[in-house]
C-alpha cells in the first residue's frame, strides 16, 4: 500500500471520526441559551483544529492519487462522492460559524434556522463519505 494511500485513510478516518462524535455531542445535548452557545463553540473548535485539516488532507492525497491511477468509472464514481462530502461539508463549516455567530448574540430563531441547515447538509456528508469509503473498500477487495 502506497504511503499517499495511508494517509489518505488516515484523513477519512479521522474526517469520519470526528463527524460521528459531532453528531454524539450536537444530539445529546439539551437547550437553551447556555447549551447552544457551549455547542456552537465547541463545534466550531472540533471543524477548525480537527475536522477542516483532515478533509483538506482527504482532498490533497485523493488528488494525487487520482492523478496517479488508472481511470475508471467506478473511480469517478468514488472521487465525485469525495468531492461531494468535501463540498457540503465546506457549507457545513459555514453553516457552524453563522450558528456560533447567532448563539454569541443569543439570536435563538436564527440559530435554529443556521442548525436546521447545518444538520441536513452533514447528513449528505456523511452518506456521500460513505459511499466514497463503499466504493473503495470494493474496489480493494476486488484486487
Amino acid at each position: 500500500m502506497s504511503p499517499v494511500l495511508v494517509l489518505h485513510l488516515t484523513f477519512a478516518g479521522v474526517w469520519l471520526g470526528c463527524i460521528l462524535v459531532e453528531v454524539a455531542f450536537e444530539h445529546g445535548s439539551g437547550g437553551g441559551s447556555d447549551m447552544r452557545l457551549f455547542i456552537s463553540k465547541l463545534h466550531w473548535n472540533v471543524d477548525k483544529i480537527i475536522e477542516i485539516p483532515a478533509f483538506a488532507g482527504v482532498l490533497l492525497t485523493g488528488g494525487v492519487l487520482l492523478m496517479q491511477a488508472a481511470v475508471t468509472p467506478l473511480l469517478w464514481t468514488k472521487a465525485a462522492f469525495g468531492a461531494v462530502a468535501i463540498l457540503f461539508n465546506v457549507v457545513c463549516v459555514w453553516l457552524v460559524r453563522v450558528r456560533l455567530a447567532h448563539a454569541q448574540t443569543d439570536d435563538a430563531l436564527a440559530w435554529e434556522r443556521a442548525d436546521y441547515w447545518q444538520h441536513k447538509l452533514g447528513a449528505v456528508v456523511l452518506i456521500a463519505m460513505l459511499a466514497a469509503l463503499g466504493i473503495g473498500a470494493y474496489a480493494a477487495a476486488g484486487r
